[in-house]
């Protein structure tokens, strides 16, 4: 029996978010539309939506609101050709959603198992997507270099996976980062834009 997972869940409220909040355009892949319908909802089966619903996980990323983290924030997104969009929730990556076909998938269950252990383990959640046909070593070696300098930042400000402590109290959530074109964001500083990302995190957000 397909339930849907997104039509049950709503995320908390942040006590602080930056201005002129507004959503972002949902992205679903292709080989997911079967049992992703066009407005977000999941129709996935009781087992895997229970376990959605104990382990706070939202399926649906255009819930996420676009985040402004200030005019200095704003304009190295534009340097990195990028756009930035955060949830006080835990979102599944998009490219996850195919473990959680109504139909099975042999990989489910060490999926749920990696997504119940990082809700525990990593409070903030960063994924960063691309679009456009660049290659795939550039797309990759970008998105690890900002993942990594991002935590890099947030890890000098105090944050530490696996603790509920300080930093860790304050930034929870996801923050998803699409670089539309990943030749000029692999031209940029990595360190920078790290560094700009964590401070609003921690300035904007709160769990």
């Amino acid at each position: 029996m397909q339930r849907s997972a997104s039509s049950v869940m709503r995320p908390p409220s942040a006590k602080r978010q930056p201005s002129k909040s507004k959503s972002v355009k949902r992205f679903i892949p292709e080989e997911v539309k079967n049992f992703v319908t066009a407005d977000g909802k999941l129709l996935t089966t009781p087992q895997n939506r229970n376990f959605l619903l104990k382990h706070g996980l939202e399926p649906d990323n255009g819930r996420m609101i676009r985040f402004n983290g200030g005019s200095e924030l704003s304009r190295a997104a534009s340097d990195f050709s990028a756009t930035l969009a955060y949830s006080p929730r835990h979102i599944i990556h998009p490219f996850d959603l195919r473990y959680f076909d109504p139909r099975g998938h042999p990989l489910a269950p060490m999926k749920r198992a990696k997504y119940a252990q990082k809700t525990w383990q990593e409070p903030m959640w960063i994924m960063i997507t691309s679009v456009g046909s660049m290659s795939a070593v550039v797309r990759t070696l970008t998105r690890r270099r900002l993942t990594r300098h991002v935590y890099e930042a947030l890890h000098t400000l105090g944050y530490r996976p696996g603790s509920q402590d300080g930093v860790a109290s304050i930034v929870w959530g996801t923050l998803w980062i699409t670089i539309h074109d990943p030749v000029k964001a692999a031209t940029q500083s990595p360190e920078r834009f790290g560094r700009l990302v964590a401070d609003a995190l921690v300035k904007y957000c709160r769990r």
